[in-house]
């Protein structure tokens, strides 16, 4: 049952405008190179191309515990009408949230989301990783978050956007005995199979160039944090270090092919070169993480969940889906 204490603050504002998407020549010319990719064969890892990788993990870890989408719907619809949604038990936890790849770069990236988390009166706190580092290097950060609320007898939720999601889950796989402090994670788009984009990045030799440029020059980054969302990659660290069972755990796996779409260019590349359901980055089915609860979105781009889109161009706003998703997942029972 819906708390009283937890009253819904008045209507956010109207959403501002989304950053524009890089320049049509630019666009032109990675879809060019990704789109002379050979198609993979018999040994996926090696070869060039994503064909057949989408969904690997599937047969190898257990499937989502359900499909919730459509109490996500219901759910959606009651947080827009400004109602309250959240359990009693929201309140005691803290709510640590993890940006995706290049995240420290994009303006407004995740603010709408934990702004919402704060007007429902949660504490709230963005983890400090590195969005241009490595995997690894970001999980070790996560984990220090994660002890840190140990040493204050705290309880979590896990929020993670993208590559954020799987530094989240990572640190979870890595780091079993921290689960004791987490009470539920949420993972937004999260490539937990690799993302297709990634993949074809780095199986093109002058993208992949153009990636270890570019990552250092432009963002103090490193290229090869592309590479560890690659399917090579995610198969290896996913077969050594599954995701724990029995964390409450609500994913959202979402594509869009519209022509509303910032992303549709690389939408339209996954669905005509391989067949598949993607927001922009990341394959629907890479993002339904093992055990959880699932929603899948048919009409959500990749940049919807994290940045506030411009009206008529976005279906959903950050921070009311933040919510829905939150109350989900307090919704789960803790195991």
């Amino acid at each position: 049952m819906a708390s009283k204490d937890l009253r819904p603050s008045p209507p956010p504002p109207p959403p501002g405008p989304v950053p524009t998407p890089a320049a049509p020549g630019v666009i032109a010319r990675m879809l060019q190179s990704l789109r002379a990719l050979p198609e993979a064969r018999h040994n996926p890892s090696a070869a060039p191309g994503s064909t057949g990788l989408a969904g690997w993990f599937k047969a190898e870890t257990p499937p989502p515990l359900e499909d919730v989408t459509a109490r996500f719907h219901a759910v959606y619809a009651r947080v827009r009408d400004n109602e309250a949604v959240l359990p009693d038990e929201a309140r005691r936890h803290q709510y640590l949230l993890i940006k995706g790849m290049l995240g420290d770069e994009l303006p407004g990236y995740l603010d709408d989301n934990q702004r919402r988390l704060e007007e429902r009166g949660l504490e709230t706190r963005g983890v400090a990783v590195d969005t241009e580092g490595r995997l690894l290097d970001n999980v070790a950060v996560v984990r220090e978050a994660l002890l840190d609320a140990r040493h204050f007898r705290r309880s979590v939720v896990l929020v993670g956007h993208s590559k954020g999601g799987v530094e989240a889950l990572s640190a979870l796989a890595l780091h079993p005995e921290l689960r004791e402090v987490v009470r539920a994670v949420v993972t937004l788009q999260a490539p937990y199979g690799g993302s297709v984009i990634a993949n074809d990045l780095v199986a093109s030799p002058a993208l992949r160039r153009l990636v270890d440029v570019a990552f250092p020059s432009l963002f103090q980054g490193d290229g090869a944090s592309v590479e560890d969302l690659s399917y090579a990659r995610r198969q290896d660290f996913v077969r050594r270090h599954p995701y724990p069972a029995g964390i409450p755990t609500v994913s959202l796996a979402t594509s869009r092919l519209s022509r509303r779409s910032v992303l549709r260019p690389l939408c339209a590349y996954v669905h005509e070169r391989y067949g598949w359901g993607c927001d922009g980055l990341v394959a629907a089915l890479d993002a339904e993480i093992p055990g959880s609860r699932v929603v899948r979105l048919g009409d959500m781009d990749h940049a919807e969940a994290a940045m506030t889109g411009l009206p008529g161009f976005s279906n959903y706003f950050p921070s009311a889906l933040t919510e829905t998703m939150v109350a989900l997942a307090l919704d789960a029972p803790r195991f």
